[in-house]
């Protein structure tokens, strides 16, 4: 849902479906990209697509999660461009740290980080 807007540019309306699937503080950040996307008219290739490898993250916990996932994801096929098309964003190799809880009945992602790495590996 994110690639709606993240990679196509799809910006006639936030992802009402977000909701299902994130919690805050999650959530505000992921509406506060996509204005910061809208207001740019950022964009990526037609057709590319981040490649992206999630695992377990057994121990891991932050503020009570039941849940901890880890990923990988390689931004680097999906530079963000421009309106005129030209390239604003190189991608980059991130490694993510994403935890889940319940949240209204359903178990959401409600917070995570990323940072920025030469290599990324699982485990």
């Amino acid at each position: 849902m994110r690639d709606q807007f993240e990679l196509r540019g799809d910006f006639s309306e936030f992802p009402p479906e977000l909701s299902d699937l994130l919690a805050d503080r999650y959530l505000t950040s992921v509406h506060e990209l996509y204005d910061f996307y809208k207001d740019k008219g950022w964009h990526s290739p037609e057709g590319a697509v981040p490649i992206t490898t999630v695992g377990r993250y057994p121990g891991a916990s932050k503020a009570g999660s039941e849940v901890a996932l880890q990923a990988c994801m390689d931004t680097r096929p999906t530079p963000s461009l421009d309106d005129s098309g030209q390239i604003v964003s190189e991608g980059k190799l991130y490694r993510l740290e994403l935890f889940f809880g319940h949240f209204d009945g359903r178990l959401k992602l409600f917070d995570g980080s990323s940072s920025e790495v030469l290599e990324c590996t699982l485990g």
